[in-house]
């Protein structure tokens, strides 16, 4: 892997790891607002429903990003393997 394509990986698992540790932040806020909630202030309702909408936006593009890994991953392996054959043969 030449130090371009270990850049991309690098930036990549960069994102995912910031946009995990959003999903963690997230339910830790919705795990605290539940528990207020539960202490009868009705207000949270609606904002604890936001920060559900939150986390499942963030779960959908922890998804995307895993997808597109996989695919760089795929595409860096072909190109390795293609130059390996160039220059084995």
């Amino acid at each position: 892997m030449g130090p371009f394509e270990a850049q991309i990986v690098t930036v990549v698992f960069s994102v995912i790891g910031g946009v995990a540790a959003l999903g963690m932040v997230l339910r830790f806020a919705i795990r605290r607002r539940e528990l207020e909630a539960q202490g009868g202030d009705p207000e949270l309702g609606p904002a604890v429903d936001a920060l559900r909408e939150d986390l499942h936006e963030t779960q959908a593009q922890i998804a995307d990003l895993q997808e597109r890994l996989d695919f760089a991953e795929r595409v860096l392996t072909a190109g390795r393997e293609s130059q390996d054959q160039t220059k084995g043969g």
